[in-house]
């Protein structure tokens, strides 16, 4: 069984690979990272000053080792904190991080009790992992790309939460049979294996997450056009053909409308191309306010866009048409007065997407030629 020496030894070059991996990520930009980095910097420190304690000063040994160690769990918390763009409270934990060294200087030249320094300094770690599980949660019931990473980051921070309790309630069962961290004793020798791996278990999770968040925004620049924010053609049609598949499997209905904004070419020759950007802006985010959750609004051209209404109807298609029409031909502020026309189709038997589009497109034609801002559906 290797000794209390070298567990620390070996957790403290475990800080240093988690370090060096999240200093890759920080040119990410995503908040919490640095300080991630920095309480695997300060954890590495403290591993180092508790394997040699038998060699160093006192001081070093105990208040400033315990202080540093208090001070990386600390800072892990601040560091998710700030990645759900909560409050870090810095004062707060600044504040605690005080008030755990001087207990243990307390339990150190007062009253000298190496179970007294364990269980103040397990009780904070307690309360560092329990914040760390109440913020990650509050991140669980948010829609993620992934959940997994918010679930094992939750669920480790409550194991670490356990293991500190159940570290509390073996001191204080035990009557002064544990006297050092570097003790071979079983107990011993469980906790400091436990508790050297959890920071390093911590930062697994933030990794992952960082890397999820990552992805979802690649994934938001592949799958949505960068000047409206509505999903690209490439997209649009990729689930377009997964609404179509699963309306055919549960015989629902589904239907598509095409519309466009009458005379953009005239906007653009009159007032310039930055008009013309803030009306197909300004178009998607008032009929994203139209349409439902489940429907999708892509841009498939320079102005023409597409909405896909799963398990709408012809009746209900018009009857959204007609509100996006309506709304889209509203004043609004810091944006040129515009219209849209709007052609309606719903699938039939043995559509493929192609078709359901050339039949809505026959329909944009047709509200066009009736004079614009109107909307028309497919001819029976």
């Amino acid at each position: 069984m290797p000794s209390a020496l070298t567990i620390f030894l070996i957790a403290a070059l475990l800080c240093v690979a988690m370090l060096l991996m999240l200093r890759y990520f920080m040119r990410s930009g995503i908040a919490g990272i640095r300080e991630w980095a920095l309480a695997n910097l300060l954890a590495c420190i403290a591993f180092i000053l508790y394997a040699f304690g038998r060699e160093l000063p006192p001081l070093l040994a105990y208040e400033v080792a315990n202080g540093v160690y208090a001070a990386a769990a600390a800072v892990m918390l601040v560091g998710f904190r700030r990645f759900f763009a909560r409050p870090p409270r810095k004062a707060l934990l600044a504040g605690a991080v005080l008030a755990l060294t001087v207990a243990a200087a307390f339990f150190h030249y007062v009253h000298d009790s190496f179970d007294g320094r364990s269980i103040v300094v397990s009780l904070f770690q307690v309360g560092i992992a329990v914040a760390i599980a109440a913020t990650v949660l509050r991140a669980i019931r948010v829609k993620r790309r992934s959940r997994y990473p918010y679930h094992y980051t939750f669920v480790m921070a409550l194991v670490v939460a356990g293991g500190h309790l159940l570290r509390v309630a073996v001191h204080l069962g035990q009557s002064g049979d544990m006297t050092s961290l570097l003790q071979p004793s079983p107990w011993n020798l469980f906790f400091t294996s436990a508790g050297t791996m959890a920071l390093p278990a911590l930062t697994l999770g933030a990794v992952m997450m960082v890397h999820d968040v990552m992805l979802a925004k690649a994934e938001h620049a592949a799958n949505r056009d960068f000047l409206t924010g509505a999903w690209s053609r490439r997209a649009f049609f990729a689930v377009a053909d997964i609404e179509l598949t699963r309306a055919r499997r549960s015989h629902r209905s589904l239907s598509l409308l095409l519309f466009d904004v009458d005379h953009f070419k005239s906007i653009n020759d009159r007032l310039g191309h930055a008009a013309g950007d803030r009306v197909l802006e300004d178009a998607v985010a008032r009929a994203e306010a139209v349409i439902r959750n489940v429907d999708y609004l892509g841009r498939i051209g320079g102005e023409e866009f597409a909405v896909l209404l799963p398990e709408t109807g012809m009746e209900d298609a018009l009857a959204v048409a007609e509100r996006l029409r309506a709304s889209l031909h509203v004043p609004a502020e810091g944006v040129t007065d515009f219209s849209v026309s709007i052609g309606v189709a719903l699938l039939r038997d043995g559509d493929s997407f192609a078709e359901l589009m050339q039949r809505a497109d026959a329909a944009l034609y047709q509200a066009k030629r009736g004079g614009r801002n109107r909307v028309e559906h497919e001819s029976a």
